[in-house]
């Protein structure tokens, strides 16, 4: 039987999430876009008839929303160099709205309680999710050993099925040696099938990559209820310790090489994935 799908459901709000939202909220529309942007393109992308389209991402320095201008590049040859762009406002993930994290940790339980009641929560948050001991949680350091079947294992929400991340879904998001969907990541081992040796670090916020190891891969995980373990193809569950902001956005750096392998996760709102090369 093929594995159903993971239903995408709207995440409980974060105090994160409440942070971007005042944010945003207090910028108001009164947006502080840099005004030297012009029409360079920060990057392309492909619309649904094929063609490429030039695209311009101009983030507000005060609350990270994105002014987008898409436009298709005139023809080399064409005598007339003129063409029509098409401007929108997109939101910012958490991790790009300037002074987040400090919102986050000024915000009040009465703003976060205001906030979850706006998005349709007003019992708050739920009993059995994790708590968020930001204020006093240490860094962990863990030494596991997890069976890798088909090069792959994966961290998920404590109650989750392997069904919901293998195969990867289409619109997973991919950083070379992982990929990801809400409360699910997918590890890619530098071994097809057996033991292996997976130290593992918690920590509050970015202990910074281990320059001992070749390669790292980065990417962002909501984690429903902060309760997860690492999942073993064929295996048993390896329940890890209540992740220390509790529910929301966390930050997974994979490293490879040949000294092993390494997984850091610290709590960090979303933002892009990340693969690199350490020199």
């Amino acid at each position: 039987m093929r594995p159903m799908p993971m239903r995408r459901m709207s995440p409980f709000p974060s105090r994160d999430d409440a942070a971007a939202a005042l944010i945003v909220r207090e910028c108001g529309g009164d947006h502080d876009f840099p005004s030297d942007a012009g029409l360079t393109p920060t990057g392309t992308e492909t619309d649904p008839t094929g063609e490429t389209v030039n695209v311009r991402r101009n983030p507000c320095l005060r609350c990270g929303t994105v002014e987008v201008t898409r436009w298709r590049p005139p023809e080399p040859s064409a005598e007339a160099q003129t063409f029509i762009a098409v401007g929108t406002l997109e939101p910012p993930d958490p991790g790009d709205v300037p002074g987040v994290a400090e919102r986050a940790l000024r915000l009040t339980d009465q703003e976060y309680a205001a906030y979850l009641a706006e998005c349709g929560y007003s019992g708050g948050v739920p009993a059995d999710f994790a708590p968020d001991r930001r204020a006093t949680a240490t860094p962990q350091r863990l030494d596991l050993r997890v069976q890798v079947r088909a090069w792959q294992f994966a961290l998920m929400g404590r109650h989750r099925s392997l069904g919901e991340i293998v195969p990867v879904p289409p619109y997973a998001e991919s950083a070379d040696l992982m990929d990801a969907v809400p409360d699910a990541v997918l590890f890619w081992a530098p071994v097809e099938d057996g033991d292996l040796h997976l130290p593992v670090q918690i920590s509050t916020a970015d202990p910074g990559p281990d320059p001992s190891h070749d390669r790292y891969a980065e990417i962002s995980c909501r984690f429903a209820t902060g309760h997860v373990a690492l999942r073993q193809l064929g295996g048993p569950a390896l329940d890890l310790p209540p992740l220390p902001a509790g529910h929301g956005d966390y930050r997974l750096r994979f490293h490879t090489g040949a000294s092993g392998c390494l997984l850091q996760i610290w709590h960090q709102p979303r933002t892009r994935s990340l693969t690199t090369e350490v020199s």
